[in-house]
């Protein structure tokens, strides 16, 4: 028995993990906080009942003093009260609110609440505060709110700060005042029999639904609610309800899912999803699962700041997508990009070859674009290339090809040459006999905004080099870091080739540089290209003359001594480029340029009349002419870096041994770039046979024809030395068993000399 003065206490003894004195200094500071909280929610309690009494006395008789007297049936845990006059100041607190200082609303909250009895509006007025409770339950407290009325105005209001009480929340909506009322409007309006079926699910579509938020729903608000919740008994599927706090405060979101499809991945994915379009902070959630086989996700939304109110019909049909199964889902998303009987066809080709480890890390939306690029792929070593921004903001890219996986080794120097960062790799092998591969990349670039605008050309660049359509080298980093494009990254690419063989001494890496850094004199060396030798140019003068000004204007601004001297070099093979083959279509193959080699400072002596630079992935030649008429043999050079040191001495020789038959000599060569190993002589020796086809198309593409006597230029080829149609080779090393190839491309040209 207790004696006089006998104190009671309970001791709660908790372990936990180890924690440093700061940390060890909040725990303790934050149970204090909490044990104040209950201290004087418990001191205060008969308080607390007092003044909800009288709250309940000063209002006229009704549903909203019932529900008052209801609540102090024990059907409120009874926490806190404030009362406030309508500036905000402070005249009286009990329970927590004696203990804790912290206000459970704002001031813009207050005056709507004013503003809202104001209007003519019954109490209580009902809301939720965006506190969390420390008391009973950890969920945001329930506010009661009553006018206090002085001299027939609104003086101030008075706050009754609790939690429904578990049995309160599961009562029948019968037994709830207020509720029990909404409940009769709404038979009365759609003439349910209460003890008929639909009187009967009406009742229980309310008995389910949180009677802490729904009775303090407007009528218009609780009828959406209640009917949805009716028709999901019948006809079960995800669903979503939105409704907007009286005052405007708070969101409530009312998600329906079935239980089946119900997990923590989806919860999360549905509360950013609502985040995401109000704008809004998710304040609570709380899952309800009944009997049924529907299961209820309730979310609370802090509508305070910059928010708005999303669009119910998009959001639902979100959720419905989400739930979809896997080849639904993908089909309905396909069906987005492509036509539906198409989209079918894609969906059932290659929905079931994702693996399980894809499928839950991805959505039918990635799948559905990652199934158009594989789609896409024509044969094994066609690749195709993809950048996005991943959910977390991050730019991301992908590679897609059939055939099982490309080596790493590969791949990532590819992208490190366009300026981008690996991070890490997630491979995914799909199932079928295509072997189809997925090597997704976490990147990390200078410029995060590539992701946001048109990637097509940056993703095309990438996949022209995976398939050696393209070099894999600095170059490409122009794409990404001065915006140019590929076509004219390919022409920087084969002038600076062109150079390096005419004894430019900077490297590669300090070329690009120097073209970066002068982003402007690049472009200005296009433009200057494009003025001179596009066929569809018009003003032609003026537009050379406005590129030339502009190549003088950005060298005057480099201060670099080296820059300029790489720069200028440009300059002058642009100046000196007679014609080419850049805008006909055999520049698919490879490109040609045909030089006035004397208007190209520095080139060592002899310098050639004429000189032709071919330059491709594949191959790159030279051709050095001494004069107008003038033959001489094409070499297989096997000197990669100076083969036009090797040709110009032999160009030099030349001009001796056939001057008693022609004026003057020449000389070819080339050299093949993705030869295989000598071990595979025969794939060896195609290589180099087709690399010398390609050299003679190319030379051939740029050089006149003599078509029933008259001259014929080449087409889409802009002529600036006028008529030359001399063209004549010979067999050198290498190429002594290629006459018979040379012939063969002469007469399928119907070149007048073949």
């Amino acid at each position: 028995a207790r004696t006089e003065g006998e104190r009671r206490e309970s001791i709660i003894y908790l372990e936990i993990e180890r924690a440093d004195a700061k940390d060890r200094r909040a725990i303790v500071d934050e149970l204090e906080d909490v044990l104040s909280h209950v201290r004087a929610a418990v001191e205060d309690w008969p308080m607390l009942q007092h003044a909800l009494r009288e709250g309940a006395d000063r209002l006229p008789d009704g549903e909203g003093a019932a529900l008052l007297r209801w609540f102090l049936d024990g059907n409120m845990t009874l926490l806190g009260y404030r009362r406030e006059a309508a500036d905000g100041t402070l005249a009286d607190a009990i329970g927590i609110p004696r203990s804790d200082a912290t206000a459970v609303w704002g001031d813009a909250a207050r005056a709507a609440a004013i503003a809202w009895f104001e209007a003519g509006n019954e109490a209580p007025l009902l809301l939720k505060s965006n506190l969390i409770s420390t008391v009973h339950r950890n969920v945001p407290l329930d506010l009661a709110l009553v006018p206090v009325i002085e001299n027939g105005k609104i003086a101030g209001l008075s706050i009754h700060a609790g939690l429904w009480t578990s049995a309160a929340l599961s009562a029948p909506p019968q037994a709830v005042p207020v509720l029990r009322a909404r409940l009769a409007q709404l038979e009365a309006k759609f003439g349910f029999d209460p003890k008929g079926h639909t009187g009967k699910a009406l009742t229980h579509a309310l008995t389910a639904l949180p009677h802490d938020l729904v009775t303090a729903f407007q009528p218009d608000q609780l009828e959406d609610l209640a009917l949805t919740a009716m028709s999901l008994a019948d006809r079960p599927r995800p669903k979503l309800v939105i409704v907007r706090s009286t005052l405007g405060r708070h969101l409530f979101a009312f998600v329906w899912l079935p239980r089946d499809d119900l997990t923590t991945a989806r919860r999360i994915a549905i509360g950013e999803m609502l985040s995401e379009a109000a704008h809004a902070d998710l304040l609570s959630w709380s899952i309800a699962m009944e009997d049924g086989i529907v299961a209820l996700i309730r979310y609370t939304l802090d509508l305070r700041g910059e928010t708005r109110v999303p669009d119910t019909a998009a959001l639902d049909a979100r959720i419905e997508k989400m739930l979809r199964g896997w080849l639904p889902a993908i089909e309905a998303s396909l069906s987005d990009h492509v036509e539906p009987a198409r989209a079918a066809r894609l969906a059932l080709r290659h929905a079931a070859a994702f693996p399980t480890g894809y499928r839950n890390a991805n959505d039918a939306d990635e799948a559905a674009c990652d199934i158009l690029r594989l789609a896409a792929l024509d044969g094994t070593e066609d690749r195709q290339v993809r950048l996005y921004r991943c959910s977390r903001g991050t730019p991301r890219l992908k590679i897609y090809r059939n055939g099982g996986p490309i080596a790493l080794s590969d791949a990532v120097p590819v992208l490190e040459n366009f300026g981008f960062r690996v991070i890490e790799e997630v491979p995914t092998e799909l199932a079928g006999d295509e072997r189809g591969f997925i090597h997704d990349f976490l990147i990390s670039a200078g410029d995060e905004s590539i992701c946001d605008g048109d990637q097509a050309v940056l993703e095309g660049a990438i996949a022209a080099v995976l398939e050696n359509k393209s070099e894999n080298d600095a170059f490409n980093r122009l794409i990404v870091d001065a915006g140019m494009m590929p076509r004219s990254v390919v022409l920087l690419r084969a002038w600076f080739r062109y150079l390096r063989q005419a004894g430019l001494s900077y490297s590669l890496a300090t070329v690009v540089d120097a073209l970066r850094r002068a982003p402007d004199v690049a472009a200005a060396l296009i433009a200057r290209f494009e003025a001179a030798h596009d066929p569809a140019q018009k003003n032609r003068d003026a537009a050379i003359e406005a590129a030339r000004k502009a190549i003088d204007r950005g060298l005057d601004a480099v201060a670099a001594i080296d820059d300029d001297r790489i720069l200028r070099a440009f300059r002058n093979v642009v100046a000196a480029t007679l014609r080419t083959n850049a805008f006909a279509p055999a520049s698919e193959e490879a490109l040609a340029f045909k030089f006035d080699s004397h208007l190209i400072p520095g080139l060592p002596a002899p310098v050639p009349w004429r000189e032709i630079w071919v330059y491709s992935p594949r191959v790159e030649g030279i051709h050095l002419r001494a004069g107008p008429v003038a033959r001489g043999g094409l070499r297989w050079s096997d000197r990669r870096d100076d083969f036009r040191t090797e040709i110009l001495g032999l160009m030099k020789a030349q001009r001796v041994k056939n001057a008693v038959i022609v004026p003057t000599g020449a000389k070819g060569g080339f050299y093949p770039k993705q030869l295989p190993s000598p071990a595979q002589r025969d794939a060896w020796l195609a290589e180099g046979t087709e690399s010398y086809r390609v050299f003679i198309r190319a030379l051939l593409s740029i050089t006149d024809n003599i078509v029933q006597g008259k001259v014929v230029h080449p087409a889409k080829t802009v002529i600036h030395d006028g008529d030359d149609p001399y063209f004549v080779v010979a067999a050198d090393k290498g190429t002594a068993t290629f006459s018979d190839v040379a012939n063969a491309l002469a007469i399928e040209r119907d070149f007048w000399l073949g």
